[in-house]
């Protein structure tokens, strides 16, 4: 959970208040739920009278108090909240709040809002007359009190309180990814280590790898495609764990591969139904980023939000004309393996054989039955890439009742016969 630590450390909080102090000529503080300082400017002790209180620890602790109320009370009613603190001069301070728990607050003021006469002087010697404050001392720092009006007064708090949940929010989607972050590093390095692990017991030598597969990557355009989310994060792992083992240290060819990948699953999204326009954006969007990476640990987690962000947009995708395509592309992943009619297909999405036939093909440029053969074909390339795969069973699983059938329309498709490319494929991955 994000920690008044955590917004403090990260720096960009003393920048803020700075600005603020720029541009309003206030100065701002940070303080704990107790009202200690946390983060204070110098600016803020320039108030005379402040430093005449402030000297004693009476007089801290006093303020403390006032602090850590209104804090409280700004917290409870949601808002920013006006007060006069315990010597009579006006603050304001602004909740900073993270999962219904206040973490603190930003204070601001030391000002009053009127012409200061004989009668506030008498109201503060009052205030402050068992801190040892002598009257005649308090006079010569009234007139150096900053005068605001009620409006200005009212536009600073509003203003600090619009910073204080900016600054909450940013620490917390921060906090998220920084998680975010972590969680793929573990996963990633449990994909290595099991990749190591195989291989040393698989080999004597280790063997000379690609970057990633061809059949990984088609893996994981399918799984895009028919929007399983979980699937394709399973196999990105696997394809970053094999990245990492072969060009560990060159983060330039990295970042090439995975800007070619990121190419690919934009496709995938975009054939899956997601918004064209909203996925070219997001890709310009990620390319910029990328120029700016220099570890292969942010490099990851880049290619994990891309991925991210492009199943949203199939997610996403209003069920009009490819809203509905995209549901018979899922339909016919999760079922590769039954004996699926184009009938079969549009009853799934309630139209007719001849209407989604032709919907589907001016969508994607093929009839749907040649989209399926074309799926149940790349299932079984990754099936058959398997130690041990069975021609006949793997032509069982993605949907041919007929291993001939499968032997004639894997070898028309891909050039070479299911049995020759089983061979090629467990002898060289």
């Amino acid at each position: 959970m994000t920690s008044l630590h955590d917004i403090v450390a990260d720096g960009a909080l003393s920048q803020v208040l700075r600005s603020f102090k720029e541009a309003t000529g206030i100065a701002a503080r940070v303080a704990s739920p107790d009202g200690d300082p946390v983060l204070a400017p110098t600016a803020w002790e320039d108030c005379a009278l402040c430093a005449l209180v402030r000297a004693s620890g009476d007089g801290r602790r006093r303020c403390a108090e006032s602090y850590a109320r209104a804090a409280r009370q700004a917290s409870s009613i949601g808002e920013p909240y006006t007060f006069q603190c315990h010597a009579g001069l006006i603050c304001w301070a602004a909740p900073l709040v993270a999962g219904g728990e206040l973490l603190g607050s930003i204070l601001c003021g030391q000002v009053i809002m009127w012409d200061p006469d004989d009668f506030f002087v008498d109201e503060v010697a009052q205030r402050t007359r068992d801190l040892d404050i002598h009257r005649s001392q308090i006079e010569p720092a009234v007139p150096r009190l900053e005068q605001v009006p009620p409006r200005r007064v009212q536009s600073a708090a509003e203003l600090l309180s619009a910073m204080a949940t900016y600054i909450v929010q940013s620490e917390d989607l921060a906090l998220k990814q920084r998680n975010e972050i972590y969680r793929q590093q573990r996963l990633l390095g449990e994909a290595i280590q099991e990749r190591k692990r195989l291989e040393q017991q698989l080999f004597a030598v280790p063997p000379v790898r690609s970057m990633y597969s061809p059949r990984q990557e088609r893996e994981l355009m399918g799984a895009v495609r028919s929007g399983r989310r979980a699937e394709a994060k399973r196999i990105l792992n696997e394809l970053l764990a094999d990245i990492f083992l072969t060009e560990p240290t060159r983060l330039d060819i990295i970042k090439a591969r995975l800007l070619e990948l990121a190419v690919f699953l934009s496709r995938a999204a975009v054939e899956a139904g997601a918004e064209p326009q909203l996925i070219l954006g997001l890709n310009y969007e990620a390319i910029q980023r990328l120029s700016r990476l220099d570890a292969f640990e942010d490099v990851c987690f880049w290619i994990v939000g891309v991925l991210d962000k492009f199943l949203d947009g199939v997610a996403n995708a209003p069920l009009s004309r490819s809203g509905l395509v995209r549901e018979c592309i899922c339909f016919m992943h999760e079922n590769l393996s039954a004996r699926l009619s184009v009938t079969d297909i549009a009853a799934r999405v309630h139209m007719s054989p001849s209407r989604l036939s032709h919907l589907f093909k001016a969508e994607m440029g093929m009839s749907i039955m040649s989209y399926l053969v074309r799926a149940r074909i790349d299932e079984a390339k990754r099936l058959l890439a398997s130690p041990g795969a069975n021609v006949a069973q793997v032509a069982e699983q993605v949907g041919f009742a007929d291993p001939a059938h499968f032997s004639r329309s894997f070898k028309r498709a891909e050039g070479i016969s299911p049995s020759d490319y089983r061979h090629r494929a467990t002898s060289v991955e």
